[in-house]
This record gives C-alpha cells, structure tokens and sequence, in this order.
C-alpha cells in the first residue's frame, strides 16, 4: 500500500454535467500506471461480473472484454461507471426496461496523464456517485499492485 502521503493514482479533476451526459477530467499520478492488466481486470470481474459484456465499439471486437485486459484506466473508469449506474437502476419491477448508458474515452494528453471521459445518465446524483465510487475501487486496486 501507497504511503498515505503518496498521490493518489487517479483523481477526478473536473466534473461537468451537461443535460444528458456526465463529463470527468480524469488525471493520473506521475508513476501511476496507465493501462489496465488481467490481473487487475479479473479483480473488477469479482464485483463486476457483467463488465466484459458491455458493448464496446473498438478495434478488436464489439465488446469491451475484447479490450479490457489492455486498454487505459481512463476507459475501465467508463465501463465502471456505467456498470454502477445500471447496478443503481435495478430493481424487479426496472429489470425489463433498463436505461442505455453510452460512454467514450479519450486521451486529452497522454504524456502528462489527462484523460477525459464522457458518460450519459438518467439520475446526475447517481452518475456522479458513480464517478466517484469508480475512481476508488481503481484506486484502492492500484494501491494493492
């Protein structure tokens, strides 16, 4: 575990809420790590078992398990999120007709750590609780490698 004085890896810098979606500033500490591992992936699957099968528009397939084992935090942090906020919608009588949620990631400036990651919602409260629940699960993750 990162000394308490040691920065965290990610930090939500700036939160913008628009009238359907949810835009984070996201930087990483100096040293911390960039990409996501299978090994940090399959820690999230323990919580987050559905998070391979979300749809996922990249390079290698149609699904963000296609990608997850080697793509950036900032992109795990778009997948948590919505994973959370679908989470947060459930209920038995919601179960059938669930919101949609769309997301996109994209480096801002990868050298110096900034990322930007959009997010629609359907409750803001949720949405920003998301965001920030997601930045800790990766935190206390990375804090554990």
């Amino acid at each position: 575990m990162p000394p308490s004085d040691a920065p965290t890896p990610l930090t939500l810098a700036h939160l913008t809420v628009y009238a359907s979606r949810m835009e984070a500033e996201v930087h990483f500490a100096p040293d911390a790590p960039r990409m996501s591992t299978p090994a940090l992936i399959r820690q999230l699957e323990q919580d987050f078992p559905y998070l391979g099968a979300h749809a996922c528009v990249n390079a290698r397939g149609s699904q963000f398990a296609d990608v997850m084992e080697h793509t950036s935090l900032a992109h795990v942090l778009e997948h948590l999120v919505i994973d959370l906020q679908v989470q947060a919608q459930r209920t038995p009588d919601t179960s059938e007709r669930e919101t949609t949620f769309v997301g996109t990631t994209e480096w801002v400036d990868k050298a110096a750590g900034i990322a930007r990651v959009r997010v629609s919602f359907a409750d803001d409260l949720v949405a920003l609780a998301a965001f920030r629940q997601a930045t800790e699960i990766l935190n206390k993750l990375l804090g554990e490698v």
